[in-house]
């Protein structure tokens, strides 16, 4: 009786063993892959950390790359001004040049000034008029003078703009990055720092243009840069080369052509102001927009706000398109 009782005893006791290592074992288990759980996120947010790393050191290298690109188009430049040089100009040595670009300031004594004895190959010669805010386009009469105007622009000049000088224009570009992380289209350099391009962009996208910017083109408004509309920034950068004249002067005259006059854009939808109305671009949806009783250009409708982070706050507005004798030029 006694052999029996203490056998039934060591059956429930092994069976009590088995039961505890069988809980023992699934605890290892869910603390297995609970541990396993917590790796995988661990290295899911160091993967992401390494992307993040890795896109910013991406990013930091484009920029590197931009600023040395440009400091290479600007030794060229100006070891090509150094060669060509033959006057100076003590009114621009006098007056230190920043501008639209944020490249720093202009060294005048290596600016691209012409010899405006020698005789000029080129189609056309360009005219700013600093005051008035027009550029006029001249080509050459039957004596080889560029007497006959085809074209004016209206534009925005700034305070660091030359007040004078005749210079010949360089480098080109589709899209050119500006002072204060905004871009321009067409961009065409005149001397150091000073180029003509369109009015800014947020981006380097064709529906980013700083509207407001654009309602000041014919008024001073930029850094020092020739602001123009993307057709009219389009016209210089397809038809006059590399070394066309540009001359800087200062007249209330605004020029044969007279100053041309656009259209104020402040006022209608997101999607029409966020384009240059002149852009050539397919996508443009001022091609397609049909006007249907909306302000007129001499509307005193109050406009937006602009963002903060406008190049100025300058608030003078005008107008703004192209003059031409000759549609075919």
């Amino acid at each position: 009786m006694k052999k029996r009782k203490l056998k039934k005893e060591a059956k429930l006791l092994l069976l009590l063993m088995v039961l505890l290592l069988i809980v023992i074992l699934l605890i290892i288990a869910v603390n297995a892959v609970v541990f396993k759980g917590s790796n995988s996120q661990n290295n899911v947010f160091e993967n992401n950390i390494k992307e993040n790393i890795a896109q910013k050191e991406k990013e930091e290298e484009n920029i590197i790359k931009v600023v040395i690109d440009d400091k290479k188009n600007d030794d060229e430049n100006n070891k090509n001004n150094e060669n060509n040089n033959n006057s100076n100009n003590n009114e621009n040595n006098n007056n230190p040049i920043s501008n639209e670009q944020g490249e720093g300031n202009v060294d005048t004594n290596n600016d691209n000034k012409v010899d405006t004895t020698k005789k000029d190959k080129n189609t056309y010669y360009i005219k700013i008029n600093n005051k008035a805010n027009v550029v006029t386009i001249y080509t050459k009469d039957t004596k080889g003078k560029y007497t006959v105007p085809v074209k004016a622009m209206i534009c925005s000049i700034g305070t660091a703009t030359p007040k004078s000088g005749v210079y010949r224009t360089s480098d080109m570009y589709t899209w050119r990055l500006l002072q204060g992380d905004v871009y321009g289209q067409y961009a065409v350099r005149i001397t150091g720092h000073i180029l003509f391009h369109s009015v800014p962009y947020q981006k380097r996208a064709k529906d980013t243009l700083e509207w407001w910017e654009y309602d000041k083109l014919g008024t001073d408004a930029s850094l020092g840069c020739i602001r123009l509309t993307v057709e009219d920034a389009k016209w210089i950068y397809d038809n006059c080369p590399k070394g066309t004249q540009v001359e800087f002067y200062y007249s209330s005259d605004p020029g044969p052509l007279g100053k041309p006059t656009s259209k104020k854009i402040s006022s209608y939808d997101e999607k029409l102001k966020k384009w240059d109305p002149t852009d050539p671009d397919s996508k443009n949806p001022w091609k397609t927009y049909v006007e249907t009783g909306a302000p007129s250009e001499e509307s005193t409708t109050k406009e937006e706000t602009p963002p903060v982070n406008t190049i100025d706050q300058n608030n003078n507005q005008n107008t703004m398109s192209t003059n031409t004798i000759s549609g075919n030029i």
